[in-house]
């Protein structure tokens, strides 16, 4: 019963979480991960949703707490390379590590290309806040508790995540009509 309640509620929100996850990610690959990641999850606590409630933003907040989850442990493997290849370089028989770039990809179905790469060039830090506050109409309060970060800080990010954006968008608004060029 509760497998046929959540493919009716909830995988009919699929091509939505996708192109949700292509925004916090920026790569189809990655994208896709998150998406199962957060299917698996959704799964698992469907009993703590609330029937009759907006399933599709139910489902968006299980994806940016996924992705924020994986975020933050993938950052934390990072300062422990960054240490550990300190630690390397201070000993004569190190050896040499590289890591390959990721590869972001700039598409989005919601979005055109301007906004999406525009969207793409705004730091981690504060792209998860505008996506959270912007997108997903999330309170200051909500985004601190999620990242555990005090209201000042989340009000901080998201207004110079806003701004980084207005700035790599105002062409493309002149362009389209919405602001005068000066």
């Amino acid at each position: 019963m509760e497998n046929t309640r959540f493919e009716k509620e909830a995988l009919c929100h699929r091509d939505a979480l996708y192109a949700h996850a292509l925004r916090l990610t920026r790569n189809a690959k990655d994208a896709e991960d998150l998406m199962q990641d957060t299917l698996v999850r959704a799964y698992k606590n469907f009993d703590k949703f609330e029937s009759g409630t907006n399933c599709r933003a139910w489902l968006c907040r299980v994806m940016t707490n996924e992705y924020i989850s994986q975020y933050r442990h993938s950052h934390m493997e990072r300062e422990a390379l960054d240490r550990r290849e300190e630690l390397d370089e201070n000993h004569p028989d190190s050896r040499e590590v590289s890591y390959a770039d990721e590869a972001y990809s700039e598409r989005s179905s919601d979005f055109g290309d301007e906004v999406t790469s525009a969207l793409g060039l705004v730091p981690e830090d504060f792209r998860a806040i505008v996506v959270m506050a912007d997108l997903q109409d999330q309170s200051y309060r909500e985004i601190s508790e999620k990242l555990s970060i005090p209201v000042g800080t989340v009000m901080s990010r998201l207004f110079r995540g806003r701004e980084i954006l207005r700035r790599k968008l105002r062409d493309y608004a002149v362009q389209l009509g919405i602001v005068r060029a000066d």
